[in-house]
């Protein structure tokens, strides 16, 4: 049985885990991006939700890049050297995510305000 940082080192060397990253994001940015666009959302109201949800997503981005940061070093192997893939997966699946909760945050924000 796979212990979970074995795990995380195969998914993370995987290359299609990568392109679907990198697929997820592109909507995921749009997104973001109407969002901020949108004319409902240059009011005070709009702007306050912003600074919200992006102080969130701030927060959210910090304490995960000092975990993986933390995590990074006990997933490589001391024989294997991190690559491109894993790299690239890391800083891509980061951003989905960070990206993800911002949207949610404007969303759950403008239900609450």
């Amino acid at each position: 049985m796979l212990s979970l940082y074995e795990f995380l080192w195969i998914l993370f060397n995987n290359k299609t885990v990568l392109i679907v990253g990198a697929w997820a994001g592109l909507p995921l940015t749009l997104i973001l991006l109407i969002m901020f666009i949108r004319k409902r959302n240059r009011d005070e109201r709009g702007w306050k939700i912003i600074g919200k949800a992006s102080a969130i997503s701030f927060i959210y981005f910090i304490i995960v890049a000092n975990v993986l940061a933390k995590t990074v070093g006990a997933m490589v192997p001391d024989t294997l050297e991190v690559g491109y893939i894993f790299c690239g997966n890391t800083i891509q699946w980061l951003y989905d995510t960070m990206i993800s909760i911002e949207i949610i945050s404007i969303l759950i924000f403008r239900r609450i305000e």
